[in-house]
């Protein structure tokens, strides 16, 4: 089934913050007009300044696969509203708490999201992150982070989240991770390095079952060739 390619949610005052820091660099003095926003299949919230597409290199120095394994992450082209730590050690998984039973990672690829529940896209991701914990929850752990209030998340229904759910108000790994722009969607493979990142929902670079599938078989061959 085909999402919406509308972009991820972004905090109002963050907005205006990045808007203005990025016309500041530029040396620009006069702000876009509101008429100017782009449309419904490009970033709506952020400027082109604010949005930073990074050419990804297929490999990185810590790359975690042989030279032959085929990276699901394009070359070229892909946007972030995040920082980049593809193939870098991701931050420590820290959480104020469980709202759901405490996951066991250890040995475990981990799907972390950052989400809130006032972000429609966050909740048109919510079915596909259920399929992938249903399919895959043996070899990977799917995991929500909000930095709402307990009790707010606790609230949300609908849709019903299958996988596991903490909250953390004051942000500490979506900080380090810097999301600017939700859901955004970091893979950790069992070794700690970050294999896949993004919006799970961008066109053309969805995180799909296959994708999941290309991730969990290329680390399984590539610990039978260690033994």
């Amino acid at each position: 089934m085909k999402h919406s390619t509308t972009p991820p949610c972004f905090p109002g005052r963050l907005v205006l913050t990045l808007a203005v820091i990025a016309l500041w660099l530029s040396g620009c003095t006069t702000p876009q007009s509101p008429s100017q926003e782009t449309s419904d299949t490009t970033p709506e919230a952020a400027p082109d300044s604010a949005v930073r597409t990074y050419d990804i290199p297929r490999f990185a120095v810590n790359s975690p696969f042989e030279t032959e394994y085929e990276s699901p992450v394009p070359e070229k082209g892909k946007k972030l509203w995040a920082r980049s730590l593809l193939w870098e050690k991701a931050p420590d998984l820290v959480v104020e708490k469980w709202l759901t039973d405490e996951p066991e990672t250890a040995g475990k690829y981990m799907l972390i999201e950052f989400w809130a529940t006032w972000c429609r896209q966050c909740r048109l991701a919510i079915p596909r992150l259920n399929n992938l914990h249903s399919k895959f929850g043996g070899d990977m752990v799917v995991i929500g982070i909000s930095d709402e209030k307990e009790d707010v998340v606790r609230r949300f229904e609908k849709p019903k989240i299958d996988y596991y759910i903490a909250n953390d108000t004051q942000a500490r790994m979506k900080d380090k991770v810097g999301v600017f722009g939700i859901p955004h969607v970091i893979i950790v493979e069992p070794g700690g390095y970050v294999v896949w990142e993004g919006f799970p929902l961008l066109e053309g670079h969805e995180l799909t079952e296959e994708v999941v599938e290309k991730i969990l078989k290329a680390g399984k061959n590539g610990r039978a060739g260690e033994q």
